[in-house]
């Protein structure tokens, strides 16, 4: 038992050590201080310990409020100044969606790496001029749909493999009239169609009292079916993907959960479980565990914002890290919306 002891804690000060030794290299900037930054972003780079040397505001009453509150930081309204310090060695950018084309488009010009809040810009002309852009600078872009960086996501995408067969899809929320529902809220899920299922034609879309979508997408091989909408409400919203496989079905619930059930067998095409009764077997792959208050059940790791942002941090500072929402890959997505637009 001692020994046991003993092991348990060598490995919990390796642990503690690991996050005690992380230095970075670069300074860090942030424009913007709306409540999504606050609620999600801030507090990943607070437990990352990522040393921002400013913080990007529009008032300069916020700024100087900035410098009373937020002990080492500048608070400033130059976005020019930032972008011309060589400390800089990344910029997160979460403001005004409609400002986000111009921020990105300037800080890739000054060859710095960036961190982009979804949308990135307004229309496909735009991405695509900054996907130039990228190309010409010495920076980076990671996109933040933080959805691919979910681990339900990671999961489902490893196990559902090429044997996919249909898929159903429903995402539906209350009502948002402070924005664009299509372009700050509907990105999320036509985004993770394409990163799940990749290219598609369109069979069918309808739309119905401006605020519900219904879409039947063909995929090579197989289909789905996808309704998006902001006619339910927030107390109940919901993100359900039922995936149908050759070997059975795959069920994610609001990015919280992840079962799979295996498809019973057969004898000369008779089900079995039609023959005698089968029992039946459902496989959580993941779950948030509400429980135990640890990191790994966090919310802000669920739903992706953690590995988001530390793939940024540590493209800044190693250039290594799998950056799987780079611009080049909204491609696909503004298809979508654009699509939905018409």
């Amino acid at each position: 038992m001692g020994f046991m002891n003993s092991i348990i804690k060598k490995l919990k000060n390796f642990r503690k050590q690991s996050y005690l030794n992380l230095k970075y290299q670069g300074k860090y900037a942030f424009v913007g201080i709306g409540n999504h930054s606050i609620n999600n972003l801030y507090p990943v780079l607070n437990h990352l310990r990522v040393p921002l040397k400013y913080i990007v505001v529009s008032s300069s009453k916020n700024a100087s409020l900035i410098d009373n509150n937020f002990p080492g930081v500048i608070g400033t309204t130059d976005y020019e100044s930032v972008l011309n310090d060589p400390e800089i060695k990344g910029i997160l950018i979460c403001a005004d969606p409609k400002s986000h084309f111009d921020l990105v488009l300037k800080a890739l010009k000054h060859n710095k790496n960036v961190f982009i809040e979804k949308p990135p810009c307004s229309t496909s002309t735009e991405l695509n001029e900054l996907i130039e852009a990228e190309q010409k600078s010495n920076g980076i872009c990671l996109v933040g749909m933080q959805k691919r960086y979910a681990p339900i996501v990671k999961e489902l995408k490893k196990n559902a493999g090429n044997s996919v067969l249909s898929y159903s899809y429903c995402y539906v929320t209350g009502p948002y009239p402070e924005g664009d529902k299509v372009l700050d809220l509907f990105i999320h899920p036509l985004d993770l169609i394409g990163h799940l299922f990749g290219e598609y034609k369109i069979a069918s879309l309808q739309k119905s009292n401006d605020d519900t979508y219904f879409l039947h997408l063909e995929h090579t091989g197989f289909v789905g079916s996808i309704e998006l909408s902001t006619h339910y409400n927030w107390k109940n919203a919901e993100e359900n993907l039922s995936l149908n496989t050759s070997s059975g079905v795959y069920k994610m619930t609001n990015m919280d959960s992840l079962t799979f059930e295996k498809k019973s067998k057969t004898l000369f095409s008779i089900p079995i479980e039609k023959i005698k009764k089968t029992t039946e077997t459902i496989e959580i792959l993941y779950n948030r565990n509400s429980f135990n208050p640890v990191m790994e059940s966090n919310q802000l790791v669920s739903s992706g914002y953690y590995d988001e942002i530390k793939t940024f941090i540590q493209l800044c500072e190693t250039g290594k890290g799998n950056n799987i929402t780079p611009l080049s890959a909204m491609q696909l997505t503004y298809k979508l919306i654009e699509n939905l637009k018409k």
